[in-house]
């Protein structure tokens, strides 16, 4: 995952969110993963029209945290989400 991916939630995966936490079901898989606060906000942002960079500055705005941090942290987690086969890569923004 970089930063210029275009994440969107996988087919066939279901997802709802509830009192703020994303519950997310992979019918193949067979398993239930629930997301914190912020893993649901990127998430509920993963929706193939940003890029990974868009999220992370969104999570800088909302969550008050360093800029590169976020980029890290967000790209760390699109990449575990991937490796889960919840998300993919939808395409590529150019910059």
């Amino acid at each position: 995952m970089q930063l210029n991916d275009v994440p969107a939630h996988a087919p066939g995966v279901v997802s709802r969110l509830i009192d703020g936490e994303a519950v997310i079901v992979h019918p193949r898989q067979g398993v239930v993963r629930v997301l914190n606060g912020v893993g649901s906000r990127l998430w509920e942002l993963a929706d193939g029209r940003r890029s990974a960079a868009e999220l992370a500055e969104a999570i800088t705005r909302e969550y008050e945290v360093d800029g590169a941090r976020a980029s890290a942290e967000t790209l760390a987690f699109l990449t575990d989400l991937a490796e889960r086969d919840l998300v993919v890569v939808s395409g590529r923004q150019t910059e």
